[in-house]
């Protein structure tokens, strides 16, 4: 097991501890944007391809199992499934309940 700091959730600035839906109503407003004394979902997205990058330099295995907070999971759908954040925050299981055990992402 690896403990990576790259897969931490977003640094939501000053809406850290605060209640998700006085913020996450407002997600796409933070893609480019960082959160008020925060990062931007863009900066996770950058980190989660770091994290990639690493995985594939040094770690080339067909299988690895990840536990991720939302924004890592969201990056993955971006850089993994090419979508926007726009439809990947949309689309985003959270918001229709449709969670299920594990997701799988082909990264090549």
């Amino acid at each position: 097991m690896i403990k990576d700091k790259r897969l931490r959730e977003c640094n939501y600035g000053d809406f850290t501890g605060k209640l998700s839906k006085d913020f996450k109503g407002k997600m796409t407003d933070f893609i480019t944007n960082p959160f008020p004394n925060g990062e931007s979902y863009r900066d996770v997205e950058t980190r989660v391809g770091k994290f990639l990058g690493f995985l594939k330099e040094k770690h080339d295995v067909s299988t690895v199992a990840i536990v991720a907070h939302q924004a890592p999971q969201l990056a993955f759908d971006v850089l993994v499934n090419y979508k926007s954040w726009k439809q990947a925050i949309k689309e985003d299981w959270r918001n229709s309940g449709s969670w299920k055990p594990g997701w799988e992402y082909i990264f090549r």
